[in-house]
């Protein structure tokens, strides 16, 4: 349950930064997005199982760079700052994952 209120919880977030972009004056509605996306981790992600996460935030993080999505008419610009949040908190869990990985081989 808990997955699934913070997926939400991004989702809207990124919706809003990317229709809104004005709302995020002060810098804290994107540091929300990386509270969301290390929350995720911690709770939805095994770090020694972590693979296909990582996969996912490599693929939406190379994605989102070359503006894939700027290219469909009429909603693309729309699709493509929603993407690039989301890979926001994709890689913010892709951070989290691998320092909870380091600290269970330092831990040993």
């Amino acid at each position: 349950m808990a997955t699934r209120i913070i997926v939400g919880l991004a989702l809207v977030v990124a919706l809003v930064l990317a229709f809104a972009p004005d709302v995020d004056s002060s810098g804290m509605v994107s540091l929300a997005l990386v509270v969301l996306g290390v929350a995720f981790a911690v709770v939805a992600v095994d770090a020694e199982h972590a693979t296909d996460f990582l996969v996912l935030a490599v693929a939406a993080g190379a994605a989102t760079s070359a503006d894939v999505l700027g290219h469909i008419p009429a909603v693309g610009e729309q699709l493509d700052a929603i993407f690039d949040h989301v890979a926001t908190v994709l890689y913010s869990g892709a951070i989290t994952v691998l320092a909870v990985k380091v600290f269970n081989w330092i831990k040993g």
